[in-house]
């Protein structure tokens, strides 16, 4: 008997951290961003030729996403922050985004010190709040999101949100 709850316990540590969220790369985007091992990212192309990607994954009832798009040409990093801010704002509509409380400016990664990073917060029409943060270094566009933030730590949520890094 001791061997079989033996088994099994070490069966479940060996699932649970075999699902621990790693480091991994998002398509051919030469990103990496810390999300579930067995995440499978969608792909299509628009018809600007920009590569689009996308993955979301569900724990403990906090969803977790990524969207991002290398763009077929280098923009000026003024001109991608623009066009990240557009995109925020126009995320709304097909997450159901009801409410925002104003898309701030952060401080540039350290690592990546041409890169501009934002941050916003939603809350969708089931009350669900979100924690929404963009990044563009011209090239790239990533939008990194947490759905129903209340359900975990500020420390949770930041981990991913703060784990995207472009190569």
């Amino acid at each position: 008997m001791e061997n079989l709850i033996f088994l099994l316990t070490a069966s479940l540590v060996l699932y649970k951290s075999a699902r621990k969220p790693k480091k991994i790369r998002i398509g051919d985007t030469n990103c990496s961003v810390l999300f579930s091992p067995d995440a499978v990212f969608d792909y299509t192309r628009s018809d600007d030729s920009d590569e689009l990607y996308f993955s979301e994954y569900t724990e403990k009832e906090i969803s977790y996403g990524v969207l991002c798009a290398r763009l077929s040409a280098k923009l000026p990093l003024d001109e991608a922050r623009d066009i990240m801010d557009s995109y925020l704002t126009r995320l709304h509509k097909p997450f159901h985004a009801l409410y925002n409380t104003g898309i701030d400016l952060c401080q540039p990664l350290e690592q990546e010190p041409s890169c501009i990073k934002m941050v916003d917060y939603w809350q969708d029409e089931d009350e669900m709040d979100w924690k929404v943060k963009g990044y563009t270094d011209g090239q790239i566009i990533a939008v990194l999101y947490v759905k129903n933030i209340n359900q975990s730590t500020v420390e949770q949520h930041d981990l991913f949100l703060d784990s995207f890094s472009m190569h």
